[in-house]
């Protein structure tokens, strides 16, 4: 696939209105700064400092860089450079941290896979990035991604000029450090702050995959604004168990700490015992995550008989928080806080150890540094409404997203003044703090990841015996949402055999319906929709 054939994704720039822009550059949220330089600066500042700590080795600040310098050295040497997308998906470690570091160094723009994604995920997201390059391991947690990624770039007929792995071998694949560390050109420099720089995937309420585009700039004000919200020094070790390839493990295992000078402790596989043993021997002062993360730490804390933590702060996201976790962390000594993002805007609102305990309970924050939000009702032209009304949640920040990779989706996601519809629905109290009481698109949240009802029902679909499906959110302890599927079959069909299905097709395995019901046929209302209401009620038995 030639340069020319590719999407123009490099030439995308941000849609907000130019005196909006000028009024964030006047305030400071956006900078000259390049996110390419970030981890070669703080090599040469403090260098002997350490960067990575896993449960296996500590990695200095210099010896971070070395790694990332013979990486962003072997994909130029590829003929990889500016504005080029690189697709990887590597484990939580350090090589994941040296791989993004490296893309930017040299101008590309990084797309990282998250490793739950199966082949159908996969194939989607090649097929709209056109990547350049590829960078992973030969093996993953039992799955050959040398050949899973062989096999999706041949189903797209996609031919990147770089093959590279960070950890075996396998055929036709190089090694991502071939060419050892060392100077780049000197006419390789980071992109400009504007252009893009970060492409993430989410399922969204569309039947593929959406890429949100991120430009360096807008990279760097959400950066800068959670160090200075939650008061994130040097002295900080920031304690990171989601994917690298997934936002949060992007900014807090890597960007945040980075910036901050502070350190990054990172697991692959989580575990709560051995979070709890990690934090506590390394003294970790903070940590994000999704709810499943809070309530099983906690639980692992009382298990293992401690009292207190060394974890001064926990931000808490991606699915429903109850109020009594909150309250629970509280007396362990740890300020846990709600906030509010996605992949499209990182941190909406946001919260610290001096806000209330009741609104770190009960609200999900107030809005982050530079951010906008407004309710509005959107069924009436985005009609602003009053405060204190619940609408449809907008937003409009500095680190919101450019837009998707498919620029035709736009257009139903920003209104004509450049406001994000977030699809979720809620309210601003007086005090500015945010809750978010629903949403208005039919996804699936399990414990952060997002995956839309109409895929899983196509999904299901496929299925010969199946005439007819509905999929719903249905609660779920430890997760926050399980996927409940009513079905009409001419035939009986078990939650497993149906599981085995979708994963047949090459779907996450997260996808894989919990609990099935079995009806004469599918609930509608009176315009010919899904009753969701008489759809759960299902379930309910």
């Amino acid at each position: 696939m030639t340069t020319q054939n590719r999407p123009a994704i490099s030439s995308r720039r941000s849609r907000i209105p130019a005196e909006v822009r000028a009024d964030w550059r006047a305030r400071g949220h956006l900078t000259d700064e390049r996110i390419g330089w970030l981890l070669e600066g703080q090599a040469r500042a403090i260098p002997e400092k350490i960067a990575v700590i896993t449960s296996s080795k500590q990695i200095t600040y210099a010896e971070l860089q070395r790694q990332a310098s013979a990486v962003a050295r072997t994909l130029v040497a590829a003929g990889i450079g500016a504005g080029d997308v690189v697709c990887w998906m590597l484990p939580t470690d350090s090589d994941a941290v040296a791989v993004a570091s490296a893309i930017w160094r040299i101008g590309a723009i990084s797309s990282p896979i998250v490793p739950i994604y199966g082949m159908r995920e996969m194939v989607a997201v090649l097929d709209q990035v056109r990547p350049a390059a590829v960078v992973t391991n030969s093996e993953y947690r039992g799955r050959n991604l040398a050949n899973e990624f062989d096999e999706a770039l041949a189903t797209v007929n996609q031919h990147p000029k770089a093959r590279l792995l960070m950890e075996g071998a396998a055929a036709g694949w190089g090694d991502g450090e071939a060419e050892g560390p060392g100077s780049l050109p000197q006419h390789v420099t980071p992109a400009p702050p504007e252009e893009p720089a970060l492409i993430l995937f989410t399922s969204g309420t569309e039947a593929a995959p959406k890429g949100a585009l991120h430009s360096g700039e807008g990279l760097v004000h959400e950066v800068r604004s959670c160090i200075t919200d939650w008061g994130v020094t040097f002295r900080d070790t920031m304690f990171m168990a989601s994917p690298m390839t997934h936002i949060t493990g992007l900014l807090q295992g890597y960007l945040i700490p980075t910036r901050a000078g502070g350190t990054a402790l990172l697991m692959d596989r989580w575990n709560p015992e051995e979070a709890v043993n990690l934090i506590e021997q390394w003294g970790a002062t903070y940590m994000a995550g999704a709810t499943p993360f809070l309530r099983e730490l906690l639980a692992a804390y009382r298990r293992a008989g401690r009292d207190s933590s060394s974890l001064v702060q926990y931000c808490c996201g991606g699915a429903a928080v109850p109020p009594e976790l909150i309250r629970e962390a509280e007396e362990l000594g740890v300020a846990a806080y709600r906030a509010w993002g996605m992949t499209e805007m990182p941190t909406a609102t946001i919260s610290n150890e001096s806000d209330p305990l009741t609104a770190r309970s009960e609200t999900d924050g107030r809005p982050a540094i530079g951010v906008e939000v407004r309710v509005a009702d959107e069924s009436s032209g985005d009609l602003v409404l009053p405060p204190g009304s619940e609408g449809a949640l907008q937003l409009r920040a500095p680190e919101m997203m450019i837009g998707y990779v498919d620029a035709s989706l736009d257009d139903r996601v920003f209104t004509s003044d450049g406001w994000l519809r977030t699809g979720d629905v809620g309210s601003v109290d007086a005090h500015g703090y945010v809750r978010v009481t629903g949403r208005t698109k039919d996804i699936i949240n399990r414990g952060g990841e997002k995956f839309s009802v109409q895929e899983i029902e196509r999904l299901i679909l496929a299925h010969p015996n199946i005439t007819a499906a509905a999929v719903t959110a249905l609660p779920a302890e430890r997760l926050g949402e399980q996927i409940g599927a009513a079905l009409v079959s001419s035939e009986p069909v078990s939650v497993e055999e149906l599981g085995a299905f979708i994963l047949s097709q090459g779907a996450a395995k997260q996808k894989r319906p919990e609990r099935i019901v079995l009806v004469d046929e599918i609930p509608m209302n009176s315009t010919g929709k899904v009753d969701r209401r008489a759809l759960q009620a299902l379930f309910m038995n």
